[in-house]
């Protein structure tokens, strides 16, 4: 067998991928580690030569780990063997009720994930329009499909919420805070999957990614590459918190779907206004999180740090956002 990667010879399958063991000791450090890693070519040759001092580039070959397969969740699977144990803990201690309402929410981002796929396959490459674009088609999926969950119907019990035409704008909308959630929280689960810490890359939930090096984020604003980022600034840093701080705490934390659906639940209901909050959302929000807390305190903290870290991000990607219209 040959490595996937480096094209040496192959001992197997490492992380999802088959590769040299070497290739598979580069990748496990590169998510273990959570290291970022740059290049300014991206396109250097990453093949074995036992002649070559000081290595591959560390970017490139990390980028080819995870285009051939490798996938960073599995990297840390093996160290939290437990998690299983305690997922299949919290349901025993839970009332039907919540039971219920965790698999809807993984029924929700499902349902999702199966309408992403129907989208037209955009291959153009990520600039500002492209993400305009397909931004106004995510918002309109996600407004369809969360009106259409139970879950998310008693959350917005107390909204006003119109009919909105295919022109209106995002952020007109009165659920625009919650879809905006949604969409930077599946954006920075993604990216954390995907790599992205890594690839200093932020990942969208269409596949649409944008590089945050200086360069080539000034390529996605569509403006001179001689231009100063200085006007852009407080978006390439709302990118960057995204990928840096959300999304690496996503890939540390390694969450199995039934706690990743409590954490989404904690940060939707956290979302809306506090006039316009439901009580027995709240109610099913506390339970979730006290029987957490029970079964897995480490799981617990690590949730609450996460939500707060996702609210900052989400005002501050809306924030970015809004300048693009």
């Amino acid at each position: 067998m040959i490595c996937s990667i480096c094209s040496d010879k192959a001992e197997g399958y490492h992380f999802g991928a088959i590769s040299c063991a070497a290739c598979g000791a580069f990748f496990r450090r590169s998510v273990s580690d959570q290291k970022v890693y740059s290049c300014s070519n991206r396109q250097c040759n990453i093949a074995h030569d036992p002649t070559k001092r000081g290595g591959s580039c560390r970017f490139c070959r990390f980028l080819k780990c995870v285009s051939s397969g490798m996938m960073p969740q599995d990297v840390k699977a093996k160290r939290t063997a437990s998690s299983q144990q305690n997922v299949t803990s919290l349901y025993r201690n839970m009332n039907q009720s919540s039971i219920l309402l965790i698999d809807q929410i993984i029924v929700f981002r499902r349902n999702i994930a199966a309408e992403r796929q129907m989208f037209d396959s955009i291959s153009r490459s990520t600039n500002r329009t492209n993400l305009i674009i397909s931004l106004h088609q995510e918002f309109e999926m996600l407004r369809r499909v969360a009106l259409g969950c139970p879950f998310f119907i008693q959350i917005t019990e107390h909204f006003s919420i119109p009919y909105l035409g295919t022109d209106s704008k995002i952020m007109n909308d009165p659920l625009s805070d919650l879809l905006t959630l949604l969409f930077v929280f599946e954006a920075c689960f993604l990216t954390g999957v995907k790599g992205g810490v890594q690839l200093d890359r932020l990942f969208f939930p269409n596949m649409l990614h944008v590089d945050l090096s200086e360069v080539l984020f000034t390529e996605f604003l569509e403006c001179d590459v001689h231009a100063s980022m200085d006007p852009y600034r407080s978006i390439l840093n709302a990118f960057s918190y995204l990928v840096q701080m959300v999304s690496r705490s996503f890939q540390s934390a390694n969450f199995d779907e039934p706690i990743l659906s409590i954490l989404l639940y904690k940060c939707l209901t956290e979302t809306v206004p506090i006039n316009y909050r439901h009580r027995f959302a709240e109610v099913n929000r506390d339970s979730l999180l006290t029987d957490l807390n029970r079964v897995d305190s480490t799981a617990f903290q690590h949730t609450q740090n996460i939500a707060s870290q996702i609210h900052q991000g989400a005002r501050a990607y809306k924030e970015a956002i809004s300048s693009f219209w």
